[in-house]
């Protein structure tokens, strides 16, 4: 199987959000020194002040200068673990997804030079992580890397989210930012790309699956999909691409990889431009 990067969004977000943490880490260690400094310093002012204003618990100057000083640095440092605690999570919730992303490409990578990963593809209605073009058709998938249950009716998708023993531990909407469910993340540059392809002389289906490849996520109840699969195992993935397979002749194929190349030139041109 012949990869090309289209675009490394997922690596670009993930490089982005570790520097970002790199900067809070900083920050916080910054606050973290002036609360020791501060400390440092009020127990000096503490020692020098005269006996009777130490019986008498009275502040100089100096004293109540390097509280405050104190003060201020613990509530900054506070702050700064708080914003830490939350661009780690970033960062490790980005580095599951580019995690997954290449989990899959590993698993689907015995397939021949016949096929080509074109991987970061976006149009007007967004970005899919991969679409796969071989002799057996056209696929857009969308990969997950979370230790959950999925469940789905229709276009509401919801996921149970998994300790290691398999109990649930949270549960909430499998969508993303925008309020799209994992299924219309796929479907909907699906649904477009077709279009593309068919103005341009290939009218040809393209598939749909989404994929959870964390090695403990599970498949619940799912009815009326709107994708044509949605698994856990990169074999059942391979099955269905032959049991639904709309075969390409390697003329059909160049062109199409052409266009998909064209397409996302074109959009991520646009979106630079922005």
């Amino acid at each position: 199987m012949r990869v090309e990067y289209l675009s490394d969004h997922g690596g670009q977000q993930l490089r982005q959000a570790e520097e970002q943490l790199h900067h809070a880490q900083a920050g916080l260690a910054s606050w973290h020194d002036a609360d020791a400094r501060a400390s440092a310093d009020l127990k000096s002012a503490r020692r020098a002040k005269p006996l009777w204003k130490r019986l008498l618990f009275v502040a100089t100057p100096e004293e109540t200068a390097a509280r405050a000083r104190r003060a201020q640095a613990r509530q900054q440092a506070f702050h700064a673990g708080q914003n830490v605690r939350q661009i780690d999570h970033v960062v490790r919730q980005r580095a599951a997804g580019v995690a997954g992303e290449d989990a899959l490409a590993f698993e689907l990578s015995s397939l021949s030079d016949e096929w080509v990963w074109l991987r970061g593809y976006r149009n007007r209605r967004g970005e899919t992580d991969h679409v796969l073009v071989g002799p057996q058709g056209v696929w857009a998938i969308e990969v997950k890397l979370r230790r959950v249950r999925i469940h789905a009716d229709g276009d509401e998708w919801w996921f149970e989210k998994l300790d290691r023993w398999g109990n649930v531990v949270d549960s909430g909407p499998a969508t993303d930012r925008g309020g799209r469910s994992w299924a219309r993340q796929v479907t909907d540059v699906a649904g477009d790309l077709a279009a593309w392809l068919g103005r341009n002389g290939q009218a040809v289906p393209v598939r749909t699956a989404v994929m959870l490849m964390h090695e403990q996520a599970q498949i619940g109840r799912c009815d009326n999909l709107g994708v044509d699969v949605v698994a856990t195992e990169t074999g059942y993935l391979l099955r269905e691409m032959w049991q639904r397979a709309s075969p390409l002749s390697p003329d059909d194929r160049a062109s199409i990889v052409a266009l998909i190349q064209r397409d996302h030139r074109f959009h991520q041109g646009r979106r630079r431009r922005r």
